[in-house]
Order: C-alpha cells, then structure tokens, then sequence
C-alpha cells in the first residue's frame, strides 16, 4: 500500500461498530440469540476478509460490540496476515 492510499484510508468514515486496529478493519456485527447477543464480526484488510461468530454470549449489545473488538484484536495479534490463509 503506498503511502498516499495508507493516509487516504485514515480518512475513509468507518461502518457502525467498526475500529482500525494495526492496519485491519474489525467490524463487529452482534447476533441477538433470546435476549442476548452472540460475538460475532468480521476481520478485513485490503481486499480480504475473515468472518467469525462464537458461542460466547452477552447481555448487552454494546458490551458485545466491545468484547468482539477485543477478541479480534487477541485474533490479530495471534495470527496476523495468517487470519486469510
């Protein structure tokens, strides 16, 4: 990625429930499952993406979309660019 479209994409508005995080956009996308909310988002970079959901489950939907961003971001530092293999 050159530099200009690394810079350009800092400025690019992100989706509800999406951060940045070491180059890759984290996209939290809850699933409500009888009353609660299931972990679920997608991992993307470029033009790749790796989508995941997980049994875990919460209360609330903003506490989800907080421990999905977290969970992701274990995920990336775990696997890196190895996420899309």
């Amino acid at each position: 990625m050159s530099l200009f479209a690394a810079i350009k994409s800092l400025f690019v508005p992100l989706p509800e429930g999406a951060v940045r995080y070491k180059g890759f956009t984290i996209t939290a996308t809850p699933e409500e499952v009888g009353g609660h909310y299931r972990i679920s988002g997608s991992i993307s970079k470029k033009n790749q993406q790796h989508s995941f959901s997980l049994v875990d489950r919460v209360a609330g939907e903003q506490n989800c979309v907080e421990l999905t961003h977290h969970k992701a971001k274990l995920f990336i530092d775990q696997k890196g660019e190895a996420i899309f293999s």
